[in-house]
């Protein structure tokens, strides 16, 4: 029998599809969200794909597994909100998708801070400025500010977090020493 050519080595590879992935990834999918077998199941059959509890169980935990059909997959990807192929991917690929989920949330919010100080300091260049101009002013604006500031965080409640909470993670640690800066500078 003739050799078959070999396929080349940077040609993309597309992980095996399987019905153990299926299964697990129910359960992982599952369990990130927080719901129980029951309220899968309840959302399955609001999806238009009925399953009770029991089901769920059988395909997560059952020995052997219950098999999943084909139109149960697709439920499972609408519920979970995956593309058929993610849901019947490895499951590492959720997790994946879970840290590429909260990286986002985390960045978002580091950008909004980052605007929100910059803005917070032209605010706070203002007050210097006006000082500077009439500076016979400067004590009664200063203890405007003081107030006006006081009476908010009473109406807010305390900051549990401060926003330089950035500082305490490893990973923004490395980020500012990549990046030249000092952390709090």
């Amino acid at each position: 029998m003739p050799d078959q050519p070999e396929a080349p080595n940077d040609a993309p590879t597309t992980p095996p599809l399987s019905e153990e992935h299926a299964a697990e990834r129910v359960r992982l999918e599952r369990e990130y969200l927080g719901w129980s077998t029951g309220e899968l199941a309840k959302r399955m059959t609001a999806a238009g794909y009925p399953m009770n509890q029991s089901s769920v169980w059988r395909i997560e935990s059952g020995e052997p597994r219950r098999r999943i059909n084909l139109d149960e997959a697709i439920g499972f990807a609408k519920v979970f909100g995956l593309t058929l192929e993610e849901f019947l991917g490895p499951p590492a690929s959720s997790s994946d998708k879970h840290i590429a989920e909260v990286t986002d949330v985390v960045l978002d919010m580091y950008r909004r801070l980052l605007d929100l100080m910059k803005s917070t300091g032209n605010a706070f260049k203002l007050v210097d400025q006006y000082c500077a101009m009439f500076p016979q002013h400067a004590e009664e604006l200063n203890s405007r500010i003081a107030r006006a500031l006081t009476e908010e965080n009473r109406r807010h409640g305390p900051v549990r977090e401060s926003p330089m909470v950035f500082l305490r993670y490893p990973a923004f640690q490395q980020a500012q020493q990549q990046s030249g800066q000092t952390p709090g500078s």
